[in-house]
């Protein structure tokens, strides 16, 4: 992707979590980690910028 960023629902609305821009890497065939302070909430959303003219997409992604 061109870039990406995690958001967490907290109510009704989507907040970014507490972590720098330059945090969200985008490193090819790599973990792309990004460290953020604790958040209590029910979901969890990541929002991506696809690169133009090429496929993309997520394989896997983990919580811990």
């Amino acid at each position: 992707p061109e870039s990406w960023r995690l958001l967490y629902k907290a109510g009704d609305l989507w907040t970014p979590v507490g972590a720098a821009a330059a945090e969200f890497k985008v490193n090819k065939d790599v973990w792309n980690r990004v460290d953020f302070p604790a958040v209590e909430t029910t979901a969890l959303q990541i929002e991506v910028q696809l690169r133009r003219e090429f496929s993309g997409g997520i394989l896997e992604w983990k919580v811990k």
